[in-house]
This record gives structure tokens, sequence and C-alpha cells, in this order.
């Protein structure tokens, strides 16, 4: 496990640290803050209209040849193909959105799985409105593009222009009495030089650089807001039928883990406990008559009765211990990872922020019983490492990342059938994903992400 090499120990206080005369005052975080921001919406803004071209071109053409060709079964692959387009620059234009730190909310739903084929399976794709939505912004965003490209290369040059007007004037043509050229200042009669006129400019445009060049890109995150997330009804059906579809499996699971407990239960400690009961019985009846037999069935009896402990212990990694709920996901998995039957290592790093909820506790708990369990039973493996992280996403989602890694024969799967599908609906129920990655041969490697 990690430990901090610097934590305190009990009864100790640390006194902090004595100012440094010598230290260099640090920028001020917010004004850090706004130039990082700035110099993200200029890099937005100005990448915006060569993206906006490449849109408007491959998206115009392709309609344009699916319109020509629609006269012939040619056209609506044409058209497919153009959507499959549109749906890839989408995907770019969020991308660039969240790198610009503006991620778009509510997500767009996966689409599901289409089963059908061919032509119809062609024709209704085109019926998808949120594709189209994706062709209208694609297409659209050239005429926004360019107003909020000229705008920011005219605020950009105005602001370095009018601020170093003063250094670089000196190499322009001067002008001589018989030129019909008037300056500014000489028309308006301004009591200022030209090189203060134009310092005056670029402080102007200095000024209200940060906000213009933001509420550019904020026009851009509300024309993909409004095409690009969870408008339509359709879309908002599709989500809560993903949503059903988790839950039942989560309630599925649940299920098929309760009637997996009760019959391992009745063929394991119950049947042992019942042949405890018998032998007791006929030794008590045998102990005047027969004392060594008596004896000898009271050593069956505790041989039994260890064995039903050493099968109620194995049961019980399929209920969350009381330690998970006293002292954390590190202390309870440390317990279970020192009764695996395989010398296992343990990385536990939760972060500084707040605790995860109890169901994400449990669910992170039982991914790694249930795989320490399967290594035991199927992997042969000789060393199992295990790994917990919580991290935040570039969208600022934060998230638990459970790992298990083993060095064992390989071939697990989550398919039907196989002692990890269950789990898998466990964690698909919390909005988290589960994916193994396990070879013939081995390592087998499982990796779940849960939000936390």
């Amino acid at each position: 496990m990690n430990q901090n090499p610097t934590a305190a120990l009990p009864g100790a206080t640390l006194s902090p640290a004595a100012p440094d005369p010598l230290a260099v005052a640090p920028v001020s975080a917010p004004a850090t803050s706004v130039l990082a921001q700035l110099g993200r919406d200029t890099v937005f803004l100005l990448v915006s209209l060569p993206v906006a071209l490449v849109s408007f071109t491959v998206l115009v053409t392709g309609l344009s040849l699916a319109a020509g060709l629609l006269i012939t079964v040619i056209g609506i692959p044409v058209a497919v193909a153009t959507l499959a387009a549109a749906s890839a620059l989408a995907t770019g234009e969020r991308w660039r959105l969240e790198r610009r730190g503006s991620p778009l909310t509510p997500p767009r739903p996966p689409r599901p799985r289409r089963r059908d084929r061919g032509l119809r399976g062609m024709l209704a794709l085109l019926t998808e409105r949120d594709r189209w939505a994706e062709v209208l912004h694609g297409i659209s965003l050239l005429a926004l593009a360019l107003l909020t490209w000229s705008v920011a290369v005219t605020w950009w040059a105005g602001t370095l222009g009018g601020v170093t007007y003063w250094f670089w004037s000196r190499w322009l043509p001067t002008s001589t009495p018989d030129d019909a050229n008037v300056t500014l200042v000489e028309l308006l009669n301004l009591p200022i030089t030209e090189s203060q006129l134009n310092l005056l400019f670029g402080i102007l445009f200095a000024v209200t650089l940060v906000p213009v060049l933001r509420g550019c890109a904020n026009l851009h995150v509300l024309w993909a807001q409004t095409l690009l997330t969870v408008t339509s009804r359709r879309s908002l059906t599709l989500q809560v039928e993903d949503l059903t579809a988790r839950r039942v499996a989560a309630a599925s699971a649940e299920a098929q883990s309760l009637r997996r407990f009760e019959r391992d239960l009745h063929d394991g400690p119950q049947q042992r406990l019942v042949r405890l009961g018998m032998d007791l019985s006929v030794a008590e009846r045998r102990l005047d008559r027969d004392p060594a037999a008596a004896r000898e069935l009271l050593g069956q009896a505790r041989i039994q009765a260890a064995e039903a402990l050493a099968e109620l212990r194995a049961l019980s990694r399929g209920i969350a211990p009381p330690i998970l709920a006293d002292r954390g996901l590190e202390a309870a998995l440390a317990a279970i990872a020192a009764r695996s039957a395989s010398p296992t290592t343990l990385d536990v790093d939760l972060g500084a922020g707040a605790r995860p909820t109890a169901a994400i506790e449990n669910a992170a708990y039982f991914v790694v019983c249930e795989a320490l369990t399967n290594t035991a039973k199927h992997a042969s493996a000789t060393s199992i490492s295990v790994r917990i992280h919580a991290t935040t996403t570039p969208s600022g989602t934060r998230v638990l990342r459970v790992e298990v890694e083993d060095d064992g024969v390989g071939g697990a799967d989550l398919a039907k059938g196989h002692g990890l599908a269950g789990l898998s609906d466990r964690v698909a129920g919390l909005d988290g994903t589960l994916t193994v990655d396990s070879p013939a041969g081995g390592p087998t490697r499982l990796r779940a992400e849960l939000p936390c």
C-alpha cells in the first residue's frame, strides 16, 4: 500500500515553514487563469475558420453528390457516408470545446447498435434527427467562424499594432505637403500625436480583448450546445431507455448474487453443520459405551466445524464487511488481500477529495473480491496486483479506477455464463464500465471505472 513518507507521527506537531525573504512572489492565480483562458480562446477562434472550411466543403460536397445520385441507389450510401463525416466532425468539435474548457452538457447518449444491415439499415440512419443536426452544425459553422475569426484577428491586431505603433511607425513612408492623405489626428484636429492616438486605441483593444474573445468563443459553445447535445425528445427517450436497461441489469445482478449465495450456503456450510450435528449426537450416545469411537467422532466433528468456518469465511467475501463502512475501502481490501490464495500487492490512492459513496465503495470491493476469487479458481496465478486510484477526467468527472492484474493462464471473459458477467451488470448499474483483457496464456487485466 502507498504510504505518505511526510505523514506526521502521532502526537507530533509540524511548525509552519519560515518565509524565504529572497523568494520571488508568484503571479496571482486569477491573473494566470485569465491569461491561460485568453490563450485557449485565441487558439480556439483562430483554428475555427480552417476547421469550418473543411467541414463546409466536405458536407456540402457530400450532400450535393448524394442529391445528384439520389435517382440511383448509389445516392443512399453517399448520404450515409456524409452523415458519418458529419458525426466525425461533430466529435472533433466536442473535443475542441472540451480542450477550451467548455465540455458540452448534457452529453449525447450512446447510439444504440442497430441490427438492420443493407439498405434498411441505411434508411434507418437517414431518419435520425441527431445526425442531421450534426450536418446543420457543420455547414452553418462557417458563417459563425468567419465572424468570430475576423473579430479575434481585428482585436489582436488593434492591441499589438496600437501598443507598438511608436516603435514601427518610423519605417512608414512620411507624407509631403503635396500628398492628399490626411491622418485621423489632422482630420479631427486633435491635440495629440499620431503615436499617442494609436496607443489609446491599443489600450482600448487590450482592455476589451479578454471579454470580446470570450464572448466569441461562447457563441461557438452556444451554437454547439443547441445542435450537438441532448435536446430532442428522441434523444431523451434513448437516454431514459439506457438508464432503465442499466437499472434492470443491476437488479438482475443483485438477484443472481443472492441466488448464488443461497445455493452456496445450502450446498456448503449448511450440509457440514448438519453432519456436525449428527456426529455429535452419535458421539453423545457412544460416550459411555465406546469412548474411543466417541473420541474419533468428536475429532471428525472438529474437522467439520473448521471446514464449515472456512466456507463461511469464503462466502462472507460476497457481503460487504463492517470494516468497509467503519474504516473505509483501503482497510477492507487489505483484509481480503491478506487472505488471498496468491501473493497480492495492494496500491490504494483515493486522493485528497471526499470519500466515495457507500455504493461506489461496495462496487469496488466486490470487483476486487470477484477478481481474486476468479483468479484463485481458474487462473493458477503466482502473483496478483490490485491498484485503486481516484482520478479526474478532462471533463471534470471524478472517477475511481480499479485494476486487478495477475500472471495466470488467462481466458477470462465477460460473456454470459462466466463468473464476471454479473459483475459487469453491477458496475453498469452505477454508470461505470468494466473491461477485461485476458489473452490465452495470460496475463489477465481487469479494469473498472466508477464515477464518484
